[in-house]
């Protein structure tokens, strides 16, 4: 009977044994587990809730400094076409006021901070400026008034001498001067060659003429590119 006992309580012990060791590896597989899918997803939910406590609109909220004024890309500051695109530069996301004689357009700004704005331009001066509104609603200082003058008419040009279809004769009438009046900002050309222009839209141009036809094109071209053309002919015999 003792014996049978005996053999019972050592059955039962390694039993208890087995049970014990089998607790022991489903502890050890649940906290390796833990360690390495729990944490991160701990750490990441942790993060979460953080990120909620710093949202863009409490950093926003704190956000005192002004951007600093827009810059605009090169422009003409002469130009013939009407309607153009003014395009700058400034915060990404920030809304730029744009003031262009006298009234007010909004436009954002792209993720790389550009903007632009397409105008009609009146004839004469156009006047124009930008400020930019950050998102915290801080605003930067003005830009100084910028301006484009657009002018479609072409420039006056007249030839005032000798006039077109002249003939000359001899050794002493084969080197003439050709004479005219431009705008006084215009660029003349004859044949190709600058011809310089004084303050009263004057010009003058001396040449030596060849036997027979001697054809000359005077252009002139103003500062928005606006051009006038004439063509002059003269005959020389020798």
């Amino acid at each position: 009977m003792q014996r049978t006992y005996s053999r019972l309580a050592s059955v039962e012990e390694r039993k208890n044994i087995k049970k014990a060791i089998l607790f022991i590896v489903l502890t050890i597989a649940i906290l390796t587990l833990l360690f390495f899918v729990g944490i991160p997803i701990l750490g990441r939910f942790t993060g979460f809730v953080s990120d909620l406590g710093k949202s863009n609109k409490a950093i926003t909220q704190n956000d005192k400094t002004p951007p600093a004024p827009p810059r605009f890309n090169q422009f003409p500051d002469f130009t013939n076409q009407q309607s153009i695109t003014i395009t700058g530069n400034s915060e990404s996301a920030a809304t730029i006021k744009f003031t262009f004689n006298g009234n007010e357009q909004n436009s954002l700004t792209d993720k790389d901070g550009n903007f632009s704005f397409n105008v009609n331009l009146n004839d004469g001066e156009n006047n124009f400026s930008v400020v930019a509104v950050d998102t915290a609603g801080n605003i930067s200082q003005k830009t100084k008034e910028y301006k484009i003058i657009f002018d479609n008419k072409a420039p006056d040009l007249t030839i005032d001498s000798p006039s077109d279809g002249s003939q000359f004769f001899g050794s002493k009438q084969r080197q003439i001067t050709i004479q005219g009046t431009t705008d006084n900002t215009a660029q003349v050309t004859i044949n190709e060659r600058i011809i310089s222009v004084d303050g009263n839209g004057k010009f003058q141009y001396t040449t030596t003429l060849n036997d027979g036809e001697n054809k000359f094109k005077v252009k002139s071209v103003d500062q928005a590119g606006n051009v006038t053309e004439k063509d002059l002919s003269f005959t020389f015999t020798s």
